[in-house]
């Protein structure tokens, strides 16, 4: 089944990112370094991230950019994905299967 990405306001109201969302997630998945907040996305339960920590994960993705030009296509569509949450003072919300 794989990852889920929902995007909620700040009221909690969630709305599913897309089918695409999950894939791109597993793709970045692969390429992240043990001391990063996306380290710790669970891939067999839920994992939430607050603004502040949404902005942490946008500049995880930037260095990941710099040194993975294999998933570049993935992250900067995640990133769109963390861009419209954080304009809705929300939180992204991964459900794993």
């Amino acid at each position: 089944m794989g990852l889920a990405v929902y995007v909620e306001d700040q009221n909690h109201q969630r709305v599913h990112a897309g089918k695409e969302a999950g894939a791109y997630l597993e793709a970045i998945l692969r390429h992240v370094d043990a001391d990063t907040l996306l380290a710790g996305v669970h891939l067999h339960g839920d994992t939430m991230f607050n603004s502040p920590q949404l902005i942490r994960v946008m500049s995880e993705l930037d260095v990941m950019i710099e040194g993975r030009s294999e998933v570049k296509g993935e992250v900067a569509e995640f990133k769109s994905i963390l861009e419209g949450a954080l304009r809705r003072r929300g939180y992204v919300w991964v459900s794993g299967d």
